[in-house]
């Protein structure tokens, strides 16, 4: 396709890619090297300490979450965002994974752009919230790609929904391991919604090992953790803190399988690609894009709920590893993700 000169707008929670935990700056980190590797000319604006084969634009120096700014501040993303937009003239798509920080600059930029809604969308019971009036104000004002199908359907918002592109990874940063040791794994951000203490009670209550690790970004994240932490006694089930890629590797590639017994709507789940890439299946509730990512008895097991999920850990051994690998490598990796986007920016500009 055309080279175009393309602006990445990411959020500054963390830098991207994190040093650590954080799904949607590897996915922004994946898709802006991968477009410069294309021959594009991309600009990243982002926090100053960040990564990447792109120009770096920053107006922060570290990222929100090094600086200990919590989730319910807007001012440095709407800054990020406004320095993104006064310079719109100079490239052919803006591409903005910065939520709705973003919108407000949209009707007025000289140049087009698409937001990927990477996050669980405004819950129409909460219609008075800052997000949901901005999202409702703007959805059919600029252009939209959703990360799963099943996204879409738990919102009353109406988007102007160019595509769905699923997320990708690099295969190359992720080992098969065809031997996993005998313990399970749990990994993602220590919040209710991923579901920290069901895998840790599954684990108890079937006597199986479990090593967990994740991160707390917040004060309702240390409380929710207190609610985990007397199952954790150090010898059956552990808790390793926060992993970068390394770390990540050896636990996923490790484990039986990775427990994801979500209990919200997931928009799309990073962490099942990333252990099916090592070669592990995934045991998870049928919640969010669960069932869009895993094969059903081929790459993991879809359960409604505990019970099944320790019914599918004592049978997890049938599923062939390489198959989980295949899969990952035929549905989600980089280069699929990036043809996808080149897709949707063509159709955009049109």
């Amino acid at each position: 396709m055309q080279k175009l000169k393309i602006a990445q707008l990411a959020p500054l929670w963390e830098t991207v890619p994190p040093k650590k935990y954080g799904g949607v700056e590897i996915i922004i980190a994946a898709i802006t090297n991968e477009l410069v590797k294309r021959g594009h000319d991309v600009t990243l604006f982002a926090s100053g300490n960040s990564k990447t084969k792109a120009k770096l634009a920053s107006v922060f120096t570290k990222s929100l979450f090094e600086n200990n700014i919590d989730w319910y501040h807007r001012s440095q993303n709407l800054i990020n965002a406004a320095n993104c937009f006064s310079r719109a003239e100079e490239f052919d798509i803006i591409h903005n994974h910065a939520g709705d920080n973003a919108l407000f600059f949209t009707q007025t930029a000289k140049a087009p752009v698409l937001t990927t809604l990477h996050n669980v969308l405004p819950d129409p019971n909460k219609n008075n919230s800052d997000e949901y009036i901005t999202f409702k104000y703007y959805s059919k004002k600029t252009n939209f790609a959703s990360i799963s199908f099943d996204q879409r359907t738990h919102t009353d918002i109406k988007f102007n929904y160019i595509d769905t592109v699923y997320n990708g990874i690099n295969i190359n940063d992720f080992i098969f391991n065809p031997k996993p040791q005998d313990y399970f794994a749990w990994l993602g951000r220590i919040h209710y919604g991923k579901g920290m203490w069901n895998a840790v009670h599954a684990a108890q209550v079937s006597k199986n090992k479990l090593i967990a690790a994740g991160n707390m970004t917040c004060e309702s994240d240390k409380e929710y953790f207190q609610s985990v932490k007397p199952m954790i006694d150090g010898k059956n089930i552990k808790f390793i803190g926060e992993v970068g890629l390394r770390g990540k590797n050896k636990l996923l590639g490790g484990a039986r399988a990775l427990l994801f017994p979500t209990v919200w709507e997931e928009p799309f789940g990073l962490v099942m690609i990333e252990a099916m890439a090592c070669g592990t299946p995934v045991i998870a509730f049928n919640r969010g894009s669960v069932s869009e990512v895993i094969k059903d008895g081929i790459t993991g097991f879809i359960v409604k709920d505990e019970v099944e999920m320790i019914e599918a850990m004592k049978k997890v051994n049938k599923i062939n590893r390489t198959e989980c690998r295949k899969h990952i490598e035929k549905y989600f990796t980089i280069e699929k993700m990036a043809d996808a986007y080149e897709r949707v920016y063509e159709k955009i500009r049109k």
